[in-house]
């Protein structure tokens, strides 16, 4: 009867910590892939003219693409640990806002970023997409991201 009792409270205390640790790699993942666009879109015109500026571009596109995945990666779980419930709305909240987050930044965002249209790119970035960041940052912090920062101590 211990031995169950322990093994119950092992597998409580496991889920929590699972639960907890999918929200923070959706927070993370979210200011990676934040952080990342925020610089091509200030990557600054004199970078690019003095070469090398494509290099710098693509490779933060290849972070906002890794932070990418690692954020469909947790918001899959977060949507497979909360099936109903309060739960279950904000993680649909949280999908949906991303996916038109980056609907966005793919069709709008990069091709401006690319074809040396900063102002038009910043002008979105700062625009509706502020708002949907807004929306995912409260959504995560709904689901507890605001603990995350005090687990990393």
């Amino acid at each position: 009867m211990k031995k169950l009792f322990i093994t119950g409270i092992v597998a409580a205390f496991a889920m929590q910590f699972a639960q907890a640790s999918s929200v923070c790699d959706a927070k993370t993942s979210l200011n990676d892939a934040r952080t990342n666009l925020v610089a091509m879109v200030g990557l600054s015109d004199k970078k690019a003219e003095e070469g090398g500026g494509e290099e710098v571009l693509n490779s933060l596109r290849e972070k906002v693409n890794t932070a990418t995945t690692n954020l469909e990666t947790a918001i899959k779980t977060l949507g497979d640990e909360h099936t109903d419930g309060a739960g279950a709305v904000v993680v649909a909240t949280l999908d949906k806002t991303w996916n038109e987050f980056k609907g966005t930044r793919e069709s709008e965002i990069m091709p401006n970023i690319y074809s040396g249209k900063k102002a038009e790119a910043k002008a979105i970035a700062t625009g509706i997409q502020a708002e949907r960041m807004d929306i995912m940052n409260d959504s995560i912090s709904k689901l507890g991201g605001d603990k995350c920062e005090e687990a990393a101590k």
